[in-house]
């Protein structure tokens, strides 16, 4: 066992990660940073609290929000938490949360005390060695083609974790569930250890609609896309919570996944057994057999849209999906947005919907209001209808707060955002994704384009942030992970980050130049010599970085 590996499990043997609630609350009586046992830090990560870069007395909090699925009169107090303890903004995340900042462990009490009392919502399993937010489509239950409502099936698994407690509160490392039923499969059942996703067959000449189970994906370094279980789910809520509870039990009674964290995770077992003997196990687990059907080899038709913009739902009234630029919210927005959502939407129940491409989506919207939201949308810099790249670019948190980030990415993002939709026109959204290290929060190896932070040299000064860069990413049926860009030694071509936005230029004009009539960017970058993949994007030998650096 590896010396971190060692120490996570003995914290945890010490005192279960769900147990360190009363330390809190005595941590915050005291205000004292400094009288924080350091392994109470790594407990406190299973209620979303986590040490915020450089580890100087400030917390970022995470905020888990099952499946996104948001009111008004929630994200108003959210708005309302980041003014008041947040410095006056907050990041919706790749998973549907929406991440504060700049907490204080004094902060705590009132925090937890107006998200679990007043909101009705709660912090277990934020993060830490457990379930972590499970994810799902924002139009679960409206979207007008949807192949299954998964809409209630996301919030009842979530609360089976969270009621379950010590059954799921030590597994060898995080396990991400996702469930949609939507014909785009936007919540990216392919990258989760459980991934869920709505089928369509023919029965006797019925199209009969359900679900099929996909496991062990994940990315970081070594990014695997989840294996089809090759099974046929009826739509019920009952089987799926039995069917997820069964392989969080599997998962988390592989003591040899313990020995070292870097490979803890469920893609390994799958990768290493298989996924018929998972299935197997499965069963075993249940104490029945599942349907089976050979057929059902991964989720069809995926693609890297979450519904933005405007759509008819299957009630007669219309969503509207907001680009968020690069997952950042000031709180004032927060707060604007929930007035819009109590003001134009018609289901109290129903009102907003984060996103994992960092979006905000207003659900159940009159058809004739929605022309006057889209003008008020625009008056508070949030436009609907904005330039492409805005939909699909997200961002992980960065060296700001991050501590295990590289380089800096919000701002990163930001400039690259304005850059593009200054000088390059576009007609559909191609996917970017911005991360500061090799973890991939941000998902660069599904990405367009993906940029993975780094140091490096640039003419004698080292230390300059740069990126790699990867191309192709795509999902569905025939799945490709993005291809690091390399130049003739095979050697990653690092990209310095002031002038990385030249490069993704240069990669969507060539695209836009030379692509065949319907093909995607994923798929013209996969069939692109590396070579000429790697002199589209190399910054000339006599560039300099911009005295703004």
């Amino acid at each position: 066992m590896s010396a971190k590996s060692e120490k996570v499990e003995m914290i945890k043997k010490v005192k279960d990660g769900l147990d360190v609630w009363d330390d809190i609350f005595r941590y915050a009586a005291a205000a004292d940073y400094s009288a924080i046992h350091p392994d109470d830090f790594e407990r406190m990560k299973w209620y979303g609290i986590y040490r915020q870069r450089p580890n100087d007395g400030h917390f970022m909090v995470r905020i888990k929000i099952p499946g996104g699925q948001l009111t008004g009169f929630k994200l108003r107090e959210i708005g309302k938490l980041a003014n008041q303890y947040g410095r006056g903004f907050g990041d919706v995340t790749t998973r549907q949360d929406i991440q504060l900042h700049w907490f204080r462990i004094e902060y705590m009490p009132d925090f937890l005390d107006r998200i679990y009392n007043k909101l009705g919502m709660y912090q277990n399993f934020g993060c830490g060695d457990a379930p972590r937010n499970v994810c799902g489509c924002p139009l679960a239950g409206l979207a007008a083609d949807e192949i299954v409502d998964t809409s209630e099936m996301v919030p009842a698994v979530s609360l089976m974790y969270k009621e379950g407690g010590k059954e799921f509160s030590n597994l060898p490392r995080k396990h991400k569930t996702t469930i949609t039923g939507c014909r785009i499969h936007c919540a990216a059942p392919q990258i989760n250890e459980i991934g869920i996703f709505g089928v369509e067959r023919v029965r006797n000449g019925t199209i009969e609609r359900g679900l099929g189970v996909c496991v062990g994906g994940g990315l970081r370094d070594t990014p695997h896309y989840a294996e089809s279980l090759r099974v046929f789910l009826k739509p019920d809520i009952e089987l799926v919570k039995d069917v997820c509870r069964k392989l969080t039990h599997l998962y988390r009674d592989q003591d040899s996944l313990r020995q070292g964290r870097l490979r803890a995770r469920f893609k390994f077992y799958v990768a290493e057994v298989g996924w018929r003997r998972v299935r197997d196990q499965l069963e075993e687990y249940l104490g029945y057999q599942l349907e089976h059907d050979e057929s059902i080899v991964g989720p069809v038709g995926v693609g890297n849209d979450d519904h933005v913009g405007p759509g008819l739902q299957k009630n007669g009234l219309m969503y509207l999906g907001v680009p968020i630029p690069r997952g950042r919210l000031s709180g004032e927005q927060m707060i604007q947005l929930a007035d819009l959502a109590d003001k134009y939407c018609a289901d109290e129940k129903r009102q907003l919907n984060t996103t994992i491409k960092q979006n905000i989506i207003f659900l159940n919207v009159p058809p004739a209001k929605l022309s006057d939201l889209s003008k008020e949308l625009a008056d508070i810099g949030l436009p609907a209808d904005a330039h492409p790249v805005r939909r699909s670019l997200i961002s992980c948190t960065g060296i700001q707060f991050c501590n295990l980030s590289i380089v800096e990415t919000k701002e990163r993002s930001k400039r690259i955002l304005d850059y593009l939709e200054k000088n390059v026109p576009m007609d559909e959204p191609i996917f970017v994704s911005v991360t500061g290290c090799p973890n991939s929060c941000a998902q660069y190896q599904i990405a367009d384009i993906g940029l993975q932070g780094t140091l490096y040299t640039w003419k004698g000064q080292k230390g300059v942030e740069h990126y790699h860069m990867l191309v192709g990413g795509r999902q569905g049926v025939d799945p490709e992970f993005g291809r690091f860009i390399t130049d003739e030694g095979d050697k990653k071509v690092k990209v310095p980050a002031e002038l990385v936005h030249l490069s993704i230029e240069k990669l969507i004009r060539a695209y836009q130049a030379e692509r065949t009539d319907g093909e995607k960017f994923a798929d013209w970058a996969q069939r692109q010599e590396m070579s000429r993949l790697a002199a589209l994007v190399k910054p000339p030998e006599d560039a300099e970085i911009p005295a703004t650096a």
